[in-house]
């Protein structure tokens, strides 16, 4: 059986979408050897995704298009070449608002999320949050099978797509990387000495300053907070890139105004090795967004022995279970006063470590893998 992927979400920096599918074409390899993956792609992809895409077993066909031409990608592109490499089935890992197209061959499609569906904000008009709606619309009809990552989209799917529950399947993510797992602790060391947090309190928060349904403003003011209530010297750190203009300087200005700019420490885009180190040494994590499918943040947390305090939107209590402080992404105080129950309360800290740890080993690359396969091979008989 070949399978053939839109891979050009490996071409850009770090994203869920990208994530997801390096995991998968490894956990593919992994699960089916005789399995044949092709990786169609507008441009070449990333170094850092290498490790999870360097087998025999796949094959890269990438085009080297110019800037202009990739905007036709993939819907003037990917039907020719999934005949031309005699492709039995189509899957696409990352649908956000890609022209729709009919492939010619037995499709599946991943939603990672609809998060977008919700918050209205995250468009720059109402024509353009209609296109991305138009969009799943249609690709939930040319799909032969959707796939989900939590229940969550699966439901949101079924009510704003009007896709029937039978032709949905959810296929649980794992929770870490080789990259958390090898690192040693001295390396760990010497990453956190370069940010000048070597053996010192701080909480992480991976929203970076770009997407507003990250909730980037809420995090800041719920640790002014905190701060204001204690005598701590914790700091934050903030990863993720900042991809429009103005973001930067915008949340500088507003640390300003909240007088925290000499607590805050803003990484912009670092590697998976830069990230998990970091997170390994933090007292804390925060998952913010206002509303996801997923949060690969927090399974990596509960895998890395780090309390989290997340979201009560999306699919983020469905991923937490037990295992996390919910909280409403609008109430700062909210937010204040997890912070205050991990920081200064060794015992609640110590408990949330144990519940983490525990509920990760519900989350495995393997087995997501393995279902997905069975999803291919229930196409092609």
């Amino acid at each position: 059986m070949r399978i053939g992927f839109d891979a050009n979400v490996l071409t850009r920096e770090k994203s869920a979408g990208a994530y997801y599918l390096a995991q998968l074409v490894r956990g593919l390899v992994k699960f089916n050897p005789r399995l044949e993956i092709v990786l169609f792609s507008a441009d070449k992809v990333c170094v850092d995704y290498d490790q999870f895409i360097h087998f025999p077993q796949v094959k890269r066909v990438t085009l080297d298009l110019p800037r202009e031409a990739r905007k036709s990608w993939p819907f003037k592109y990917i039907p020719a070449l999934l005949k031309e490499y005699a492709i039995d089935v189509f899957h696409s890992p990352c649908q956000d608002g890609t022209r729709v197209f009919r492939p010619g061959c037995p499709t599946v499609v991943t939603v990672i999320g609809l998060g977008d569906w919700i918050n209205a904000g995250s468009f720059s008009g109402w024509w353009e949050r209609r296109k991305y709606q138009l969009c799943h619309l249609a690709w939930s009809r040319v799909a032969a099978r959707t796939i989900t990552l939590s229940e969550t989209t699966k439901n949101d799917l079924m009510r704003f797509c009007r896709v029937s529950s039978a032709h949905i399947s959810v296929t649980l993510p794992g929770a870490g990387s080789d990259d958390l797992f090898s690192l040693t602790f001295d390396e760990a060391d010497a990453i956190t000495d370069r940010y000048d947090l070597y053996n010192k309190d701080f909480v992480i928060n991976a929203s970076g300053l770009s997407d507003k349904r990250h909730n980037f403003d809420f995090v800041l003011e719920g640790f002014a907070r905190y701060l204001r209530r204690s005598n701590s010297d914790v700091q934050l750190v903030v990863t993720g890139s900042v991809n429009y203009e103005g973001a930067y300087a915008r949340a500088v200005h507003k640390m300003e105004m909240l007088g925290i700019k000499d607590r805050v420490i803003l990484t912009g885009f670092i590697s998976d090795k830069v990230f998990y180190a970091l997170l390994r040494n933090a007292r804390a994590a925060i998952v913010s967004s206002k509303y996801s499918g997923i949060s690969f943040a927090m399974t990596e947390s509960f895998v890395a022995g780090v309390p989290v305090i997340a979201s009560d939107r999306g699919a983020f209590p469905e991923t937490a279970g037990e295992a996390a402080i919910i909280v409403d992404p609008y109430d700062t105080e909210s937010l204040s006063e997890s912070l205050r129950r991990l920081l200064e309360n060794d015992v609640e800290h110590d408990l949330y470590v144990e519940k983490g740890v525990v509920r990760a080993k519900d989350f495995s690359w393997d087995r997501m893998a393995e279902e997905t396969c069975c999803v291919y091979q229930a196409l092609v008989k």
